[in-house]
């Protein structure tokens, strides 16, 4: 009689984990095992538009005293314009700019300290001009060359229109 017993509880505690192995595993599913079938729906070759953004950046560009950096354009204008960084260092470094000539002539300047300034889609900058500037100023002397470090990154779109 002892025999049965030992082997009754024994099925049971087996039973018991395979119980609980399912409720918290659940059943392998076999269709995981094989690849799913791949279905390619047509895409008319015209459905999207990719238009390359290009950027313009300099760096930790050292200079002395005034410089401009006239940025080549890729393209004849550059829209859709976002200055993701735009810095300056050295002796009154606030002087330094950023200065963008747009399709209209007029000029807008933008100033040290920029970041993530996104400019209207709809404009057209026909040129992009960093300008430097690093001086000691002084009333009765000449002013004199200082050391100076600039830092940008324009993102734009190029277009012929």
């Amino acid at each position: 009689m002892m025999h049965w017993r030992s082997f009754t509880i024994g099925a049971m505690v087996v039973l018991a984990f395979i119980g609980v192995y399912l409720f918290f595993y659940g059943v392998p599913d076999s269709s995981q095992s094989s690849p799913s079938p791949v279905v390619e729906t047509p895409i008319p070759f015209d459905a999207v538009k990719i238009t390359p953004l290009r950027v313009i950046s300099g760096k930790e560009v050292p200079f002395e005293g005034k410089i401009e950096l006239k940025q080549v354009i890729a393209g004849k204008f550059a829209q859709k314009i976002n200055v993701v960084n735009f810095q300056a260092k050295g002796e009154h470094a606030e002087k330094s700019k950023l200065i963008i000539l747009w399709e209209n002539g007029e000029v807008e300047t933008i100033y040290p300290g920029t970041r993530d300034r996104v400019l209207p889609p709809e404009r057209r900058a026909t040129q992009i001009t960093v300008v430097g500037y690093s001086m000691r100023e002084r009333r009765i002397f000449q002013d004199s060359n200082r050391k100076g470090y600039l830092t940008w990154e324009i993102h734009y779109e190029p277009t012929e229109l």
